[in-house]
């Protein structure tokens, strides 16, 4: 397969950005690495793979927190790739909001936007009190995203399972999520690939100067 290209990205994230994408290129397509993954502390077998990317890792996040999100979001990848062709992991920021959106205006075209949120599973993931329950409620979502083909960011994902740990970042994910799933003016991923959309760009906490979000290329 011809992996994406790599993303213009910050300096604060740009090695574990580029480490973990390298990766999910790797492994693009393989179903069964699932089970290598749990979604813990704990990576069994693959425990050098996660060990390589989380040494790119800032020095100012604590690993233990950050092994796990990149554990959960590789676990997510699987589910949402699956044995899919197309590659779902497409590195230009799009997020779980964004993907809700555009799942949306597919299943429920002329619903409400409370109906659209829910037949999206969209309210039950941003209502989620705890990383493992985000995970948990995310499991049922990447095959849904996986059969109309929608794709996401799933590096992005691993940052915002990474935010989700503490109050301030929680807020943060959740307002970016919540942001992108009601931006009406996107284009339609129809027009173009699944994900193909422009996205406004916020600081991430505590990073004023940009240190968190990846830019489109």
């Amino acid at each position: 397969m011809t992996a994406p290209s790599i993303p213009r990205v910050s300096a604060y994230w740009a090695p574990w950005e580029h480490a973990l994408h390298t990766f999910l290129v790797r492994v693009h397509g393989d179903r069964d690495l699932a089970a290598r993954f749990p979604a813990g502390v704990d990576a069994g077998p693959c425990a050098p793979a996660l060990e390589a990317i989380t040494a790119h890792l800032p020095h100012t996040l604590e690993r233990r927190r950050a092994t796990r999100a990149i554990a959960q979001a590789v676990t997510l990848y699987v589910l949402h790739q699956g044995r899919t062709a197309t590659p779902l992991h497409r590195p230009d920021g799009t997020s779980i909001g964004a993907a809700c959106r555009d799942l949306s205006l597919l299943i429920v075209p002329e619903g409400t936007l409370v109906r659209r949120r829910r037949r999206t599973r969209f309210d039950a993931a941003v209502e989620a009190a705890t990383t493992d329950e985000l995970v948990a409620r995310l499991h049922g979502l990447m095959p849904e995203l996986r059969g109309r083909c929608i794709a996401l960011d799933h590096v992005r994902l691993a940052k915002d399972l990474l935010w989700w740990e503490t109050p301030v970042g929680h807020r943060y994910a959740r307002n970016r999520w919540e942001e992108d799933f009601h931006d009406l003016g996107a284009t339609p991923f129809g027009d173009g690939e699944p994900g193909d959309r422009g996205h406004r760009r916020a600081p991430a906490p505590g990073h004023a100067r940009g240190d968190a979000a990846t830019t489109s290329a």
